[in-house]
């Protein structure tokens, strides 16, 4: 079944509706939504993707993401996208700022793909247990948990590496492990850097704390 999203054009005016796939391919401008959770007000949640992912496997990326549907709120997308991939339910997202994103690019299918979002990213307060996520496993390895601050000052060159702790699965089971985290376990696309891609959105974030 064809997943449906709203189509805008470049100003964010509603001009209608389209399939995921045909908006792609033309490079249509829809909605995405960027899931941030913040644990004990000084840590913050990544997933890890799974290995077995044509693209980016394994990499450290936002705790949940993924389009607005046509129809749909913003919010309802946070709370769907966070229980899709990981399994628990959240309460009173934060918007944190919405960002204009294009990328264009041939994927491994050697077909042409053409992203044109207006990205929503949000936040919110959950102090649930790593052992109480339930991973979407053909999607994802497991989630990270790592200190705000180490963050930031491993993307500024300050340390090499973080110590955080991850509920990953190994041995078709998920378990706690404590993990060394380096800047090249993030993922990043292009020019992009950890530095230009999270920094901005974690100091944002620890306004809000």
């Amino acid at each position: 079944m064809a997943e449906l999203l709203d189509i805008y054009d470049e100003n964010k005016n509603h001009i209608g509706t389209d399939d995921r796939n045909i908006i792609h391919q033309k490079g249509l401008w829809h909605k995405t939504i960027h899931c941030w959770i913040v644990k004990d007000n000084s840590k913050i949640i990544f997933q890890k993707r799974a290995s077995t992912l044509n693209d980016n496997p394994a990499k450290l990326y936002t705790s949940a993401s993924g389009h607005i549907k046509a129809g749909e709120t913003i919010e309802t997308a946070f709370n769907r996208e966070i229980f899709e991939e990981l399994g628990i339910n959240t309460t009173n997202p934060i918007k944190l700022f919405e960002v204009k994103y294009t990328a264009d690019f041939i994927t491994k299918n050697n077909t042409e793909f053409h992203d044109r979002v207006f990205c929503n990213i949000f936040m919110c307060k959950d102090d649930t247990p790593l052992t109480q996520y339930k991973p979407q496993e053909e999607e994802l390895d497991g989630v990270i948990e790592l200190s705000i601050t180490d963050c930031i000052d491993l993307f500024n060159d300050k340390i090499n590496q973080i110590n955080a702790i991850g509920y990953i699965k190994e041995n078709e089971k998920f378990q706690l492990k404590d993990l060394k985290i380096s800047k090249d376990d993030f993922l990043v696309v292009g020019k992009e850097t950890c530095k230009s891609k999270y920094e901005y959105i974690l100091k944002e974030i620890l306004t809000k704390l």
